[in-house]
């Protein structure tokens, strides 16, 4: 049986990040372990997600946001990035002195238990898995000399149809007609009200909420159930990066959103992590094809 997680509208604000994370002197440490600073500079300056986008699209979002972060606080613009090697192959060559920015990076970890295990003849299960951590692998092109190069210039795009389409989801006609209720998701299924005044706000959220889980029953990846106050920030914390990325309206509404369902709380780092794994799945199902 699936839940349905309905979508309304809410205007008193509140606190939606844990309070050390506005203090800029512990930011670069809590990058280190968390990505919970990482999130907090997208809904707090939204221009940033937009110029990562456009400087650094194929990388993460996450990645994405974290080189910005790092970039400006190195006085440094928003310009194209590459390992050491890479950019030996293009015919550039990082400066004497410059040091590297750190993303974060997939490695390889062996399962200690289960390797032994394995060894005394218990099972012949997988004993590596992969965690993410941050490598300082990285620099920007103007911290490099050399021969010309010419960066790529991208512009955000996202098509709705294709999204859903490559997800699984189908969108229906909205027949819920009652009180402020906005839109909705159930199962593989998304309505929309057509007197929602930011449709495609709301359509990221009721997507994010089927790509997160929330509707599935038995399908949590952090227990039985999420509190429904978790599940609305994590959901409209989609929605926030996408209409901030593609620099569409209701910016200003979601930020509004996601304090009124916390209401004074803070957002896990589980739930952050959620949310760029998210937005990134969903924003790369919508890209137009390459031909």
């Amino acid at each position: 049986m699936s839940a349905t997680t309905p979508h309304t509208s809410n205007a008193h604000k509140a606190q939606f990040l844990a309070p050390e994370t506005h203090q800029r002197a512990d930011r670069a440490n809590r990058m280190d372990t968390d990505y919970t600073a990482i999130l907090q500079e997208a809904l707090t300056k939204p221009g940033t997600v937009n110029a990562a986008y456009r400087a650094f699209h194929n990388f993460s979002i996450g990645n994405q946001i974290l080189a910005a972060i790092q970039l400006t606080e190195k006085g440094l613009p928003l310009s194209p990035i590459a390992s050491f090697n890479a950019w030996k192959e293009k015919g550039r060559f990082v400066r004497k002195g410059e040091k590297a920015i750190s993303l974060f990076m997939p490695v390889t970890v062996k399962n200690r238990k289960a390797a032994a295990d394995q060894s005394a003849g218990d099972g012949d299960e997988a004993v590596t898995f992969s965690v993410y951590m941050l490598r300082p692998n990285w620099f920007s092109l103007d911290q490099t000399e050399g021969e010309d190069f010419a960066p790529e210039l991208v512009t955000p795009q996202w098509d709705a149809a294709a999204a859903m389409a490559v997800l699984g989801i189908a969108e229906e006609p909205f027949e819920q007609l009652r009180g402020n209720l906005l839109g909705y998701a159930d199962g593989q299924r998304i309505a929309i009200s057509p007197l929602n005044p930011f449709k495609h706000k709301t359509r990221f959220h009721e997507i994010a909420h089927i790509v997160l889980g929330h509707t599935a029953e038995g399908e949590m990846t952090d227990g039985p159930t999420t509190p429904r106050d978790i599940r609305e920030a994590e959901a409209e914390g989609v929605a926030y990066i996408l209409c901030t990325l593609l620099d569409l309206p209701g910016q200003a509404e979601s930020r509004n959103y996601i304090q009124t369902w916390l209401d004074g709380g803070a957002l896990p780092e589980k739930s952050a992590k959620k949310i760029f794994g998210a937005a990134d799945k969903i924003m790369k199902a919508g890209r137009p094809v390459a031909h």
